[in-house]
């Protein structure tokens, strides 16, 4: 069962497009991790919003506990002064396919 997770990263003050740059250093390499379906940035000028899609839990545990994580995770941290606020889902698709669910 897929499993979506939303991360919301605060880098300090005046990092922010620091931060989007270590994001965009790992990119290519999340998106060829096995089950990857989406990593997808958005911002809202203050924050990151990560939305991820996994085609499992345990293709998220290997992305969480892998090669590409222990690069970027380090980098990320000296940007910020809190853990990010990660939320891990269960889709429940409700409605038409392309609108009901990622």
């Amino acid at each position: 069962m897929p499993v979506v997770v939303t991360a919301v990263v605060h880098p300090k003050p005046g990092l922010l497009e620091e931060a989007l740059a270590v994001y965009a250093r790992h990119i290519d390499a999340v998106h060829a991790e096995p089950g990857c379906e989406l990593y997808a940035l958005h911002t809202d000028g203050t924050s990151i919003v990560v939305i991820e899609k996994w085609a499992g839990r345990a293709d998220l545990d290997a992305h969480a506990s892998g090669e590409v994580m222990a690069k970027l995770g380090p980098e990320l941290n000296a940007l910020r002064d809190q853990p990010a606020d990660v939320t891990i889902l269960q889709p429940h698709p409700t409605g038409t396919t392309a609108q009901g669910a990622l």
